[in-house]
């Protein structure tokens, strides 16, 4: 399974953190000093090698966490739209031009320093030298503390996303809490469906795969994402919501018509309604479950409410899970060149 794109974020270091540690390594180094050479001579070339080397651990420690971050515009759409959700991407990109610029000034202080130390002409004037050169290295860490501190907290953050693959077919599943939605997607799945933290909600999104005649497609259930109505969301949730149709090729809507869920059939139906509306052009399956739990006068009432076919199944009991299963796949394939041809055109834009 394609893994999330930051997932690999490294640990992120803070300004004193990184500073100790530079300085630190550095003098606990061993120098390798000739030991015909004169004091003078000893001094610069020691006092030449804890500038570099100090130098060098800040420089490839801000390096690692700038490579450690993709690159942003590469990122799938989905991911794109979450860490804007969870960081703001705007933010993200400057704090990492911001260590591109520490990176260059550090190796600009240690070229100039190093030299400097060369031509100096006591061993008290080549230890000024280096103390001049921690200082302003010192100097440009401190003006990036702000940024280590936001990379820092904003991998943490990212690290938790799902690991969900964008480019392989994707069923989401949709409708209140309770509804049976996860109990759907472990019926369809060739395997135990993982559990995934999500940043958005309290539980975890359930990712189901399931193996096709043409290649595998994923199902997933967001607790938390489409269970309530839109109304209720604040703004984080509401654009999380919106990545998902960087995401959904079909949606499957299910609901309870007996109710134990715990909501009416009324705001069930007005749910699906929202959904319908915010996820245009993606087809959507409408699903009754607990179909054993209601009687035959009940069920054609239910039934009425929806305009075209409804699905009857037992998600507990796998009747009828199928044949939702396949006619979304279906749907799928119908609209699968022409979704993935308008999202491609969308990115372009």
């Amino acid at each position: 399974m394609a893994k999330q794109p930051f997932s690999n974020l490294g640990t992120v270091l803070l300004a004193d953190e990184l500073i100790d540690l530079a300085f630190r390594r550095t003098s606990k180094a061993v120098v390798a000093v000739p030991s015909k050479r004169s004091p003078r001579a000893k001094a610069r070339i020691r006092e030449e090698f804890r500038i570099k080397n100090a130098g060098h651990t800040i420089i490839v420690k801000l390096k690692t966490i700038i490579k450690k971050f993709p690159r942003l515009d590469e990122v799938h759409p989905f991911y794109y739209e979450l860490a804007d959700v969870l960081v703001g991407v705007g933010n993200l990109k400057k704090s990492l031009a911001a260590l591109k610029w520490a990176v260059k000034m550090i190796n600009g202080f240690v070229k100039k320093n190093s030299r400097a130390v060369k031509r100096v002409m006591t061993s008290i004037g080549a230890a000024n030298l280096r103390r001049k050169a921690y200082g302003r290295m010192a100097s440009v860490i401190f003006q990036i503390e702000k940024d280590l501190e936001f990379l820092k907290e904003a991998g943490a953050k990212l690290r938790k996303l799902p690991s969900i693959d964008p480019s392989i077919r994707t069923v989401v599943v949709a409708g209140y809490a309770n509804v049976g939605k996860s109990t759907f997607v472990k019926q369809i799945s060739t395997a135990k469906p993982e559990i995934n933290s999500y940043p958005f909600t309290t539980k975890g999104v359930v990712v189901g795969h399931k193996k096709t005649e043409l290649d595998h497609c994923q199902i997933i259930d967001t607790p938390g994402l489409l269970d309530r109505p839109l109304k209720e969301r604040n703004p984080i949730e509401l654009q999380a919501i919106i990545a998902l149709k960087h995401l959904a090729h079909v949606i499957i809507f299910i609901t309870d018509p007996s109710e134990t869920c715990g909501y009416s059939f009324k705001r069930q139906l007005s749910l699906f309604r929202e959904i319908s509306k915010m996820f245009v052009g993606i087809p959507l399956v409408k699903v009754i479950n607990k179909i054993d739990l209601v009687d035959q006068a009940s069920l054609r009432r239910v039934k009425r409410d929806f305009t075209n076919h409804v699905y009857e199944v037992v998600a507990k009991e796998g009747k009828g899970v199928q044949e939702v299963f396949e006619e979304a796949l279906g749907l799928i394939d119908v609209n699968y060149k022409n979704l993935r041809k308008n999202r491609l055109l969308s990115q372009d834009l």
